[in-house]
C-alpha cells in the first residue's frame, strides 16, 4: 500500500432528501480540495431533489437502492464500485448507509471506515426502535472512527450506543459565512413577507412534525400576545402537523400573529428580515444546521437545549437556551428579549462572531480533511510496518 497523490473517498448517503444531514454532505463534497481528494457519492436511500446539486458537482453519482427489504444488489453495486475505483476511504451518513456502507467497505478491505453521526438518540423514538439499535451496533464493528456533529452527541454514542471515547472525533457543523451574513434589515423584504412596519419580527423555520416543538412556542406566545402587541410570528416549512398547529393559532386567537408560509427557498433573506429566531425542539437535532445560519445572519437566538444546540447557544449572550416542552421558561426568554428589544443588535452581533470563531464551513472542511489524511497515513504506515516487522514508529 502507498500513499496516493490523491485520497479516493467514497460517500454511501441513505437518500438524496433535503434534510439537514445530506445538505451537509453536498457542502463538504462540493468544498474538498480536488488537488488532494477525490470524492464519489452512491445513494443507497430514495432520490429527492438534492441528487441534481450532487450531480452538478461533476463527480461520480452512483444508484445502489433496494427494489425489496431482501435485494442484496446495493451490497454488490457498493462492492463492485470499491473495487473498481479502488476507494481509500469509505464514509457513511444516515441510517441505512452506516448498515450498508460500513460492512460492505470492510469485507472490501478498504483502509479507512467512517461513519458521521448527525442526530442524537436520546430522546428520539425513531432511534429506540431495537431493530436500528442492533442494526447500529452491529455496524459500529467495522468503523475505525465516528464523526459527531457535537459533544452532545459523542457523549450520547458513548451512552446510549456503548462506544469508546476514543472512537468518536467531533467536528461542529460548520455554516457558510459568505451565503449567511448580516446585510441589514430590509423593511421593504420584511413587508412582503407580512410583518407591519415597526413589527418585532420572530421566525421558526422547520419541519411542522411534532419533535419541532411548535405547539409549546404557540402556548408561550399566547401568554405574551398581549402584552406585545407589535410583535409576530412566521411558521416557515411543511408537515404532517399543518392543520393541527393552524387549529391550535386560531383556537388560540393568535390569526395574523402567527402565519404559516410554508416551503421558501429565500432563508438567507428571510433571516435577515426578522429579529428573533426561535427553535423549540423537544428532540431529534444534532447541531441544527439553521440555529448557526440564524447565528450567521447576526440573529438572537430562543432554542431548547436539545442536541448540540447548546454548544452554538451562549445562554444570556446570543440568545437564551431553554428546556424542552417548558412551556414557561420559553415565554420568560420571550418576554426577555422582547422587554429590551434595543438589546436585540448586541445579542445579533454575539450571535455572529461565534459563528465566525467556532462554527464556519471552512473550519468544518479542514477538520475532515485533518481526519482524512491522518487516519489513512496512519493506515499506510501500520501496513507497511506489518510488511517490514522490523520497521518500528
Amino acid at each position: 500500500m502507498t500513499v496516493r497523490n490523491k485520497i479516493k473517498i467514497l460517500q454511501v448517503v441513505d437518500g438524496f432528501r433535503m434534510g439537514g444531514a445530506e445538505n451537509k454532505l453536498w457542502e463538504l463534497v462540493e468544498r474538498l480540495n480536488p488537488d488532494k481528494f477525490q470524492s464519489m457519492v452512491a445513494n443507497v436511500g430514495p432520490s429527492g431533489p438534492l441528487e441534481n446539486c450532487f450531480l452538478e458537482l461533476d463527480l461520480p453519482v452512483f444508484q445502489c437502492q433496494r427494489r425489496h427489504r431482501f435485494d442484496i444488489n446495493p451490497l454488490l453495486k457498493l462492492r463492485n464500485i470499491i473495487m473498481e475505483y479502488q476507494v481509500d476511504i469509505v464514509q457513511t451518513t444516515l441510517f441505512w448507509a452506516d448498515i450498508i456502507g460500513t460492512v460492505v467497505a470492510k469485507l472490501a478491505k478498504v483502509p479507512v471506515v467512517l461513519s458521521w453521526e448527525t442526530v442524537t438518540h436520546d430522546g428520539n423514538p425513531y432511534h429506540y426502535k431495537w431493530q436500528r439499535r442492533a442494526g447500529y451496533w452491529f455496524a459500529m464493528h467495522f468503523v475505525d472512527r465516528v464523526v459527531a456533529v457535537s459533544n452532545e452527541i459523542k457523549e450520547s454514542l458513548i451512552r446510549c450506543r456503548g462506544l469508546s471515547e476514543d472512537m468518536i472525533q467531533v467536528i461542529h457543523y460548520g455554516v457558510d459565512l459568505e451565503k449567511f451574513f448580516p446585510n441589514g434589515t430590509s423593511s421593504q423584504f420584511k413587508e412582503k413577507l407580512g410583518f407591519n412596519n415597526g413589527e418585532v419580527a420572530i421566525a421558526i423555520i422547520a419541519r411542522l412534525e411534532e419533535v419541532k416543538g411548535h405547539k409549546y412556542f404557540i402556548q408561550a406566545f399566547r401568554r405574551l400576545a398581549q402584552k406585545y402587541q407589535e410583535v409576530s410570528t412566521i411558521f416557515v416549512g411543511i408537515g404532517s402537523q399543518l392543520v393541527y398547529l393552524e387549529n391550535m393559532v386560531h383556537e388560540a386567537g393568535l390569526d395574523g400573529r402567527i402565519r404559516f408560509l410554508g416551503i421558501r427557498k429565500d432563508i438567507t433573506e428571510i433571516l435577515n428580515a426578522i429579529d428573533i429566531f426561535v427553535l423549540p425542539s423537544i428532540a431529534g437535532e444534532g447541531l441544527p444546521n439553521v440555529v448557526l445560519e440564524a447565528m450567521a445572519c447576526g440573529k438572537p437566538v430562543i432554542a431548547t437545549t436539545v442536541g448540540g444546540t447548546a454548544e452554538a447557544i451562549k445562554h444570556g449572550e446570543n440568545g437564551f437556551l431553554v428546556l424542552p416542552r417548558d412551556v414557561t421558561a420559553l415565554a420568560a426568554a420571550l418576554d426577555t428579549i422582547l422587554s429590551e428589544t434595543e438589546k436585540i443588535p448586541w445579542y445579533g452581533h454575539n450571535a455572529r462572531t461565534i459563528a465566525e470563531n467556532e462554527f464556519s464551513l471552512q473550519k468544518q472542511i479542514s477538520s475532515f480533511e485533518n481526519l482524512y489524511n491522518s487516519l489513512y497515513q496512519q493506515k499506510v504506515l501500520l501496513k507497511k510496518a506489518q510488511s517490514c516487522p522490523e520497521m518500528s514508529f
